[in-house]
């Protein structure tokens, strides 16, 4: 268990909530009823000056009539109200808030607002600890061993538990980022919006992050770094050991107006900060497909880091292998011709209309037991390539079903063990390759043209298989993630 102060704040025991009431349509009552059906057990008290139950809930008029001090309150009330609610939890011994509401620093006008100096003050008078504000709140999946609990504010889709946690300054991109399971492989442990940073900011949960058994991967939506020496240093200590993905909503003119009237925050100039994540080992990216990319394949258990940039490209398509050899010599990646006798070892096996020199052309092979297997392990063996991306895995055996089903079926002579090994395709077929993977210390990622959610492409996912539908995105997140290797080897 951490004895960072967030570990308790993400894992309270029992909650207070202001800002929900009977009505769905109202924000507070829908992070609210997400919290009560989140699987949540401890103890939950809806504050209401007016209702006597809020969602089936015993409401209470104020923080001094709740039965204990609760561990968290959560506001989602008016701005105008804030600092006296936030004094009245101060004097009754409550240690940790999550702000929700807005109408602080991000409101650009005339009048200076001092409304985050005043409950700053607060804080450090009675020793709280606050997220927000202008914030969604949190979602920690780690409630329990079996991942059937979370405290969750913000996620409105089930997603499965993995150890991948974001921070963000922006709601959405902390929330939304995960609704989209049939195109993107991700799994989530926690994700953070922390808005304005008023008391808790992006150093204190790199702090937690750094140590935290139950996160192996880091996401970052930047859109300023308070405390920017100690962000790199933390960050230095991070990457050799985490991967930290940021994504950066400032620098440009238009980016930097955006941002001063979302939170407040003064963003600095594109070229310091590319210059400062560089010697951090951070990985960046300004592209949400590209984040979620690079996540999804680091977040794999039992991730697989290239030893070098070197690609080996085996397909059966050669119009997309040559798209491939192209954009990865485009973004940094090799694509070295394989020598002779690596060739004419391919050759024994291939039909004289195959391509061996790299991308291995296959396009008329039929041996599905070499394509998935034999193939990538003569690559892996061969000490020429770092990296594998196979082309053209389509789930095509399962057509066969569909053809059984037809009175084509008389004229077709099956196996009596076809229906076994259909069912058992992806042990025959992905599992050995996986684990010569792991074996040789080399990635393979595979690219099936039909559905990300087709039948073939959920089995390989399910044996640790990397799966894409088309071949752009791979090659750009394989590009950095072989340059962020070669950091974490050099600075291990």
């Amino acid at each position: 268990m951490s004895s960072h102060f967030l570990h308790d704040l993400l894992n309270p025991k029992s909650i207070a909530f202001y800002g929900a009431n009977n009505s769905y349509e109202k924000m507070g009552s829908m992070l609210f009823m997400r919290i009560i059906t989140s699987g949540f057990e401890g103890n939950i008290y809806p504050i209401h000056l007016e209702l006597d139950n809020v969602l089936g809930l015993k409401a209470y008029r104020k923080i001094a009539d709740v039965p204990e001090v609760p561990d968290l309150v959560v506001l989602v009330i008016p701005s105008k109200v804030i600092l006296q609610i936030f004094k009245e939890c101060a004097e009754e011994g409550v240690k940790y808030l999550v702000i929700v509401s807005g109408g602080f620093r991000e409101i650009v006008g005339e009048r200076k607002n001092t409304l985050t100096e005043e409950i700053v003050e607060i804080a450090d008078e009675y020793g709280i600890r606050f997220i927000g504000p202008n914030c969604l709140g949190v979602y920690n999946g780690w409630l329990d061993p079996d991942g059937q609990k979370s405290f969750n504010m913000m996620i409105n889709d089930q997603i499965k538990r993995g150890k991948f946690s974001l921070v963000s300054h922006s709601g959405t991109v902390s929330s939304q980022l995960f609704r989209d399971p049939e195109n993107t492989d991700l799994k989530l442990g926690k994700t953070l919006s922390i808005g304005n940073e008023a008391n808790i900011d992006l150093v204190d949960f790199l702090e937690y992050f750094k140590d935290d058994n139950e996160t192996e991967v880091i996401g970052l939506y930047i859109e300023e770094i308070k405390r920017a020496k100690k962000f790199i240093e933390l960050a230095k200590e991070i990457t050799p050991k985490k991967p930290i993905i940021a994504m950066y909503g400032g620098g440009s003119g238009a980016g930097n107006r955006a941002v001063r009237s979302h939170t407040g925050s003064m963003a600095g100039n594109t070229k310091l900060f590319d210059a400062m994540i560089s010697e951090t080992g951070i990985i960046q990216t300004h592209y949400v497909e590209e984040f979620l990319d690079i996540i999804s394949i680091l977040s794999k258990p039992n991730v697989v880091y290239p030893k070098g940039n070197r690609l080996g490209i085996l397909t059966t398509f050669g119009g997309p292998g040559a798209l491939i050899a192209n954009n990865a010599d485009r973004k940094g990646l090799a694509v070295p011709e394989l020598s002779e006798s690596l060739q004419q070892k391919f050759k024994k096996f291939l039909p004289p209309t195959a391509n061996c020199s790299n991308p291995v052309d296959v396009t008329f092979d039929t041996n599905v037991l070499n394509f998935y297997i034999k193939y990538p392990k003569m690559l892996m063996k061969s000490g020429e390539i770092d990296a594998i991306i196979i082309i053209g895995v389509a789930g095509f055996f399962y057509d066969i079903q569909r053809f059984q089903q037809h009175e084509i079926s008389n004229h077709i002579d099956f196996r009596e063990d076809f229906a076994e090994q259909l069912n058992n395709l992806e042990k025959i077929l992905i599992t050995p390759t996986i684990k010569n993977s792991q074996q040789f210390s080399i990635p393979v990622i595979y690219i099936n043209t039909q559905s990300f959610a087709s039948t073939w492409s959920n089995k390989v996912r399910e044996e640790g298989g990397i799966v894409f539908k088309f071949w752009d995105r791979p090659v750009k997140a394989l590009a950095k993630i072989c340059k962020y290797a070669e950091y974490r080897r050099t600075h291990s």
